[in-house]
């Protein structure tokens, strides 16, 4: 067996369309404060040792039925509550499936899963 020689993913790069409309909304959105930023990226801080960044890749076609990365939360049934009150689209609550679990989509057409941790 080898030894597992990586610590940990740094973080996750999330395409996006419009660099300035998606920082602001995923800040608006969920409060995630900005790390810094540069021209084509921006890192924002949702917890400690993870990084959530957002690189503008003009051309950029999301997956569809693809979900590149989930959000935890404590209540799924709240946080979806409260992406409704912002108008964001969000699917219907999974409770089927484990984790129980829905997708909201991001200015640029990503979905996102919000899970129950």
């Amino acid at each position: 067996m080898t030894e597992k020689w990586v610590e940990r993913i740094d973080a996750v790069f999330l395409p996006v369309h419009d660099l300035e409309e998606s920082l602001a909304w995923y800040m608006d959105i969920f409060g995630f404060p900005l790390r810094w930023r540069n021209s084509r990226m921006a890192g924002l801080s949702i917890a400690p040792n993870c990084g959530f960044h957002l690189v503008k890749v003009e051309d950029y076609v999301p997956l569809k039925g693809y979900t590149p990365l989930n959000f935890v939360v404590k209540d799924v049934a709240a946080a979806r509550e409260k992406l409704l009150e912002r108008r964001v689209t969000v699917s219907e609550i999974r409770e089927d499936d484990t984790p129980v679990r829905f997708d909201f989509i991001d200015p640029s057409g990503n979905a996102i899963s919000v899970i129950r941790g």
